[in-house]
């Protein structure tokens, strides 16, 4: 039996030797080390009685020894990583556990063995003293681990004494030490399995970096504001054109106001747009880059943006020329409408004499829109190098048409051998095109954008379930969970990207900060956490964006703002699963669903 015993400790002993080497999270590589010093311990333990070369005092018996002190105390090393007096200070008491590992076999006494293995107890709880500041489960399992080994290896060694051998059954060493062997190997391959359990959740979702996240939460309050202190001068100036064209007597003037006029409209328009696309593209994390699709009459874009340009065209006495078409094609209005602005902007900015023509055709079963002017031409695609400005504006084309599945051209155009001015070429994808992307299925990082919602009681769920902005995620779940229930609930379904809690009791303040902490220790992979906290007794609080947790305070009377910077942190999705969880009455845990080419621009 004891020969199975060892056979079975040196596979066992092959197998942890594989995450220490090959594992690349420190803590699984610490795990692994407390299970290779229990089974050197073991190869002393099972193995004394029946191998001389493993008796007390000889080589091998205090190799292993010593073998086993070394690895089961390196796993208690450097659990505070980055703190570097911490460490420091560890290494001091892992040192005298070393040399008296060494130094029991120098000695016969059964009254000397017990205290050399009661000083490396004490060295491995003075290790475990350096674990200020971490989750107390880690200090419980470090003085769990550490006290059994110890105890189990001065039962050992007492009852293979003569002083000591009577008083001691070596069947419960054996026993005491299957315990030890087994909680450690479960500790191993649990705490592996979580982290890989958790890890594939959070590749299916998109990791939070808080710190883009605190740039994007800033641009946006601060284009917010931009925004709107921008928008009274522009007003103001289409009221002063509208007031000068309906007091102008001469219809020259009357003409240059209304320019004006359209110019203002124009501009504010591209600005809002401009707005929009500079919100969605500092907006974190990002949606999905594919533009939607649906029916739309080619005129309704045309039309508007012809009678927009044609004030322009005649202040530079150019010709705009359109014959309106009822083509009907699939694409996205506002990208093909942004497309086409750029197109004609150029044409008519680049053009001193002649005109535009903007028309329709088909070219093997593809919708073509082409605008011609006869205008400087392009230079390697490039516009004249006279012309600037152009480079900025063939990017924004180049994105917008690959999300319409479009392709834009610009060339120049010839007549009779001479240059005579350029074409922009807007070539629409066939409908076997769109319909192959729709059934397919989109590449999308995160299949649900998922966030857990948690309180520290049930009338503070109900609370936070009221009020909460939940439409910038996919799904939300409401619980009563605390870091642990939330961990296992990653172990069973994977890590959601966002935990948010909630306490609606000040003083329940510091609990919550403490079960965020813990719950980004537990799943190793640290998700985004946020605590949503009653700052009534606090002054001038603000938003905080720390290493472990964003903290949101709810001021008594304006909680309404403070829960609107979820909004700012997460803006409302467009497609959105509308899946949401909810706390029953029957169970505090348990819930029910609610439901491509360059083009002449600026």
């Amino acid at each position: 039996m004891t020969d199975s015993s060892l056979s079975g400790l040196a596979v066992l002993l092959g197998i942890a030797l594989y995450p220490f080497f090959a594992n690349h999270l420190p803590n699984q590589r610490q795990n692994a080390a407390a299970v290779i010093g229990v089974v050197l311990l073991g190869f002393v333990i099972l193995g004394h009685d029946t191998n001389q070369v493993l008796q007390h005092g000889t080589p091998v018996h205090a190799a292993l020894q010593a073998g086993s002190f070394l690895f089961f105390g390196s796993a208690f090393l450097g659990r505070k990583r980055g703190a570097v007096a911490a460490e420091r200070s560890a290494l001091v008491p892992f040192s005298i556990g070393c040399i008296t590992a060494i130094a029991d076999m120098f000695t016969t006494s059964g009254l000397v063995y017990p205290a050399f293995i009661g000083v490396q107890a004490i060295c491995l709880l003075a290790i475990t003293k350096t674990y200020s500041n971490l989750p107390k489960v880690t200090l419980i399992k470090a003085v769990y681990f550490s006290l059994l080994y110890c105890i189990i290896n001065g039962l050992f060694h007492a009852s293979t004494s003569t002083e000591l051998a009577l008083l001691i059954d070596f069947s419960m060493v054996k026993i005491l030490f299957y315990v030890l062997l087994g909680t450690c190997v479960f500790h191993m391959v649990f705490q592996d399995f979580s982290r890989t359990r958790t890890k594939k959740g959070l590749d299916r979702q998109t990791k939070i970096d808080q710190d883009i996240m605190k740039f994007a939460f800033r641009g946006r309050r601060v284009l917010k504001d931009f925004r709107h202190d921008l928008r009274q001068p522009l007003s103001t100036l289409g009221i002063l054109a509208s007031v000068g064209k309906a007091i102008s007597k001469d219809p020259e003037v009357t003409a240059r106001y209304q320019h004006i006029q359209t110019a203002q409209k124009a501009l504010k328009n591209m600005l809002e747009d401009f707005f929009d696309q500079l919100g969605n593209a500092i907006k974190y994390p990002q949606d999905d880059n594919a533009a939607p699709m649906t029916p739309i009459a080619i005129h309704d874009i045309l039309g508007p943006l012809i009678e927009e340009y044609r004030m322009l065209a005649d202040v530079k006495e150019l010709q705009i020329r359109y014959v309106p078409s009822e083509i009907n094609v699939m694409s996205n209005k506002d990208a093909l409408a942004k497309i086409i602005r750029n197109g004609l902007d150029n044409a008519i900015k680049y053009t001193n004499k002649g005109g535009v023509v903007v028309g329709l055709r088909r070219r093997k079963g593809r919708v073509c829109i082409q605008i011609v002017d006869t205008g400087s031409g392009v230079e390697n695609n490039k516009v004249a190098a006279h012309n600037k400005g152009w480079g900025h504006g063939s990017n924004i084309v180049r994105d917008l048409s690959e999300q319409i599945l479009a392709k834009t051209e610009c060339r120049n155009r010839y007549y009779n051998g001479k240059l005579a001015g350029s074409v922009f070429e807007v070539i629409l994808p066939e409908e076997a095109e769109i319909s192959h992307r729709n059934k397919r299925p989109a590449y999308n990082p995160q299949t649900a954008f998922e966030a857990q919602v948690m309180a520290m009681n049930h009338d503070h769920l109900l609370e936070i379930q009221r009020r909460l902005p939940i439409q910038g995620f996919d799904k939300v779940e409401f619980s009563l969970n605390g870091a642990y229930r939330a961990y296992l609930t990653a172990l069973r379904k994977g890590m959601s990207p966002v935990y948010i809690l909630y306490t609606g009791d000040p003083a329940q303040k510091t609990h919550a900060i403490e079960q965020l902490k813990l719950l980004g220790s537990l799943l190793d992979f640290e998700p985004c956490c946020i605590l949503i906290y009653n700052a009534s007794l606090e002054n001038n609080p603000q938003v905080e964006f720390g290493r472990e947790m964003i903290r949101i305070p709810l001021i008594p009377g304006q909680a309404e703002i403070g829960l609107g910077v979820i909004s700012e942190l997460f803006p409302a999705r467009e497609k959105a699963s509308a899946l949401f969880n909810v706390p029953t009455e029957s169970s505090q845990n348990e819930g029910k669903t609610l439901g491509s080419k360059s083009l002449l621009t600026h």
